[in-house]
């Protein structure tokens, strides 16, 4: 029987389609990956993205309902650049549809186009033959051929049939798929998500079974509400934690013309620790009081919530303190820090300091929030004292992650062994540094290409006009960079000068080819030994590792003129290639002073920047 009209309730259904399409082929899209490095994670982005968007809309009957929360859940937690791109497309296709309860088959399709073009204004510098292309081509090419009041089966099976002509199209237009003999991933996945809409639509039975289950993230600590944790004689020393989201309301009813600046200075004079973020018509707030009503009763001047979260944070400090824990939590982290702060390391550059800048064994450690997830999305990260710039870094390995907080990062998140960091992360580190100074900046260093979607969409999201993006390759430039801070400077000066040094450092990797590959006239074989600078196969060799590195540096812009640099070793490197390796850049490279670490990454082998 065809379908005319679609509802929240089907339109989830759909998605579910999508979701079991995108798993059941997410190898695939991963094997698409062109370059010859062992990251490629587009289908899991992609899945990964689709799946927290699902669960986050679950329950929603009336379509603009289902598809606001569903876009707003893909874009918290959207990853890598692909997971971006599709978010943005979400996004569009909700902001288009935001007063349709239901819709035809002939909304959606003018929602398409809203969607793809949502999609290319996200990207800084859109490039045709990607997903973006996949996608406009899509309902360009099907909409003037649409029949009057068409159903649903018949729109997506134009529309896919027509997204595979334009994916078999992409390595005409981007000469490095065609160099690689492969199609675009992330419009494979784009592909995928409507073949399995329409699946659903065909056979209902496809989606049986099929429930989002995205990584859950779990509280640092659990409370216990016994009567140990708060009785009739407890002193209420901390308030309440809120959190909630607000929707902006239209009517006669709320204010019409809500401002961020004046909102935050009203939440401010009624509490502390303050987060507000805007996404769209929608307001998240985090904020720190002993007046709850008055919190409420100011959000209810705009809005009313989405959802509301109140804790008892005495009930949460005397719990960890009647368990038995040591750890801190945030609350009392920050009144510690203005109470003792003999007790916190200061890494700008204090007396306190011994000569390596690194934190003191007695330093207070902020719990975050743990994901289940620990290879790909495990986060630690160290709040010190309250500072005028915060510095925080993506990072994968323990010596890595070690070396950078030595150098004064003030955050590390551990992007996993593929470097993939999601907005939601980065936004959580945001409100944690915010909590600890409200009046704070921070700068941002992603250390991969495939993180700076992610790091762009938090900082928008914050709705802060203080946070920065330092767009480090990797995560040795990045060391390079927050070395270079120099605390006696103004915050814009420091920002200014650590972007600089991280961003023109050169970058390079080396490491075993995974696949066959070529571009610009080189070409390797898979199990070759290849440098990768950028997106450029730089310098390959069959068994001669040294070789390799010694060419790929001579090839850096203005080699003459370069210095230093530092290469991070990783967690598999074998000790006897480190050492040809070594060897050879001393020989070929005498005028730079090589510095090799230990990196603990657990890909590529060998992460050098020069400067």
């Amino acid at each position: 029987m065809a379908t005319y009209r679609i509802d929240g309730t089907a339109f989830s259904k759909m998605m579910r389609g999508a979701l079991r399409k995108i798993s059941e082929n997410e190898q695939k899209v991963n094997d698409l990956n062109v370059f010859p490095v062992p990251d490629g994670d587009t289908g899991t982005n992609m899945r990964l993205t689709v799946q927290h968007g699902i669960s986050d809309a679950e329950g929603q009957q009336k379509l603009n309902a289902y598809l606001r929360a569903m876009a707003d859940g893909m874009i918290i937690n959207a990853r890598g650049n692909s997971g971006v791109i599709v978010s943005n497309f979400f996004d569009g296709f909700a902001r288009s549809l935001r007063r349709y309860e239901t819709m035809s088959a002939a909304s959606m399709a003018a929602a398409l186009v809203h969607a793809y073009r949502q999609a290319y204004a996200g990207c800084r510098s859109p490039k045709e033959g990607t997903i973006l292309t996949v996608a406009r081509e899509g309902i360009e090419f099907i909409r003037p051929q649409l029949p009057r009041n068409c159903s649903f089966e018949t729109l997506l099976g134009m529309y896919v049939s027509r997204l595979k002509v334009s994916l078999v199209n992409t390595p005409e237009l981007l000469p490095c798929l065609k160099e690689a003999g492969v199609v675009d991933s992330g419009g494979m996945g784009l592909v995928l998500i409507f073949e399995g809409m329409l699946l659903y639509l065909n056979d209902p039975s496809y989606i049986d079974g099929v429930m989002p289950v995205p990584e859950e993230r779990r509280n640092a600590a659990k409370v216990n509400l016994s009567a140990a944790a708060f009785n009739e004689n407890t002193v209420f020393t901390f308030g309440y934690c809120m959190e909630f989201l607000l929707q902006l309301m239209k009517g006669p009813n709320y204010i019409s013309s809500f401002n961020m600046a004046s909102f935050n200075d009203d939440l401010e004079r009624l509490g502390e620790s303050v987060v507000v973020s805007k996404i769209g018509s929608r307001v998240k707030v985090h904020v720190h009081t002993f007046k709850p009503a008055r919190v409420i009763e100011l959000a209810q001047n705009y809005g009313e919530f989405v959802n509301f979260k109140l804790e008892n944070m005495c009930v949460q400090h005397n719990s960890l303190l009647n368990e038995g824990k040591h750890e801190h939590s945030v609350e009392e982290n920050s009144r510690q820090a203005l109470e003792e702060p003999e007790n916190f390391a200061d890494v700008t550059g204090g007396e306190d300091l011994g000569a390596s800048g690194s934190p003191g064994e007695n330093d207070l450690k902020f719990v975050a929030p743990e994901i289940d997830d620990e290879d790909l999305f495990k986060k630690r990260t160290t709040v010190l004292a309250v500072k005028d710039l915060y510095k925080i870094c993506v990072a994968n390995g323990e010596q890595a992650s070690a070396l950078l907080t030595e150098c004064g990062a003030d955050i590390i998140i551990d992007g996993g062994p593929t470097m993939n960091t999601s907005s939601g992360e980065f936004l959580d580190c945001f409100k944690s540094v915010f909590e600890n100074a409200p009046d704070a900046s921070i700068i941002v260093f992603p250390n991969n290409p495939n993180i700076f979607f992610a790091a762009e969409q938090a900082v928008r999201l914050s709705g802060s006009d203080r946070i920065f993006i330092a767009r480090a390759s990797n995560q040795a430039a990045c060391y390079f960079g927050i070395a270079a801070d120099n605390p006696q400077l103004e915050v814009g000066e420091r920002v200014k000068a650590l972007s600089e040094m991280a961003e023109n450092a050169a970058t390079l990797s080396v490491l075993k080819a995974t696949r066959n590959y070529g571009s610009n006239g080189i070409r390797c074989a898979e199990g070759d030994w290849i440098a990768i600078s950028g997106n450029e196969l730089t310098a390959v060799s069959p068994d001669d590792p040294g070789a390799v590195a010694a060419l790929a540096v001579k090839n850096v812009p203005d080699f003459e003129s370069r210095e230093t640099a530092i290469i991070f070793t990783g967690a598999t490197a074998d000790p006897n290639v480190t050492e040809r390796i070594s060897e050879a850049l001393e020989e070929a490279c005498p005028d730079i002073e090589f510095n090799l670490v230990e990196g603990g990454q657990q890909t590529p082998d060998y992460i050098a920047a020069i400067v």
